[in-house]
């Protein structure tokens, strides 16, 4: 009971940081990449990441497919709801209409926005290497996946599912999130096998220099200037490291959302 509980509040918040970059303003407003300026750099860079990975790689017959929702919602004056909202039980009564409605909102405006929303990005990285290098993209993706299947289980138990083609834009939401999933898991595989490897190499780099001490009496000078000025050559390079791996991080996320779009048909 416990860990569903859990999963449920999670599920829940997730949904709420979904909605929070469109629920911030009456449904249907568009969403304002200005507006996020107003956040920390790791935030928005947090923010646009999920936006895109929760809308990357949406047909576009699914916009059509909610389009009735968004204009029932539009003509029914939704209430704007409080960031504070989004972590007390009010997000347990919002209904589903609500729900695709901002969903809905979300996909046109990352279509429409995707490429200033990725140099964005590119850019937040760039200028917070160190910052940026400690964001895990595949936490970001999994909370994606978990917004990107909520959505999809609102569209199956809505009205809209009774439309001839809802089926086949459903199939191919939920073909898109396993998908991403799929991404998920190799790149978790690799950050583990790169470990391992690392590891190995580290101990077995160890293992030769004890081996060495054990045959040496003398202290070989040449060698420890060697070790010393490998270390100031390290320390010089710790900035650049940084910087590499923020990039990195941004690569590994903007090839998630390229593989999601060459998905789509």
């Amino acid at each position: 009971m416990i860990p569903r509980t859990i999963t449920l509040f999670r599920t829940r918040f997730l949904l709420a940081v979904l909605a929070l970059v469109v629920w911030a303003a009456p449904v249907g407003a568009a969403v304002d990449l200005e507006a996020m300026d107003e956040l920390t750099p790791g935030e928005q860079y947090r923010q646009l990441s999920l936006l895109m990975l929760v809308t990357s790689g949406t047909d576009p017959a699914l916009l059509e497919l909610l389009r009735p929702i968004e204009e029932r919602q539009a003509g029914s004056g939704a209430p704007e709801l409080a960031l504070d909202d989004y972590v007390t039980p009010l997000i347990r009564i919002v209904d589903q209409d609500t729900l695709l409605a901002s969903a809905a909102g979300l996909f046109r405006y990352a279509r429409e926005n995707s490429q200033a929303i990725q140099e964005r990005l590119t850019a937040i990285a760039r200028e917070n290497p160190i910052l940026i290098s400690m964001l895990d993209v595949n936490e970001m993706a999994a909370d994606a996946i978990i917004i990107r299947n909520a959505i999809a289980d609102s569209i199956e138990y809505s009205d809209v599912i009774d439309d001839p083609a809802a089926g086949e834009r459903l199939q191919a939401f939920r073909g898109q999130t396993i998908y991403l999933r799929n991404m998920m898991e190799y790149n978790i595989f690799q950050e583990e096998l790169a470990s391992i490897t690392n590891e190995a190499i580290l101990d077995l780099g160890g293992r030769l220099d004890a081996y060495q001490r054990m045959f040496e009496d003398d202290v070989d000078p040449d060698l420890i200037k060697r070790r010393v000025e490998s270390a100031e050559i390290m320390n010089q390079q710790t900035g650049s490291r940084y910087e590499d791996q923020a990039m990195a991080r941004n690569a590994e996320l903007l090839m998630m959302l390229i593989l999601m779009e060459s998905q789509v048909r």
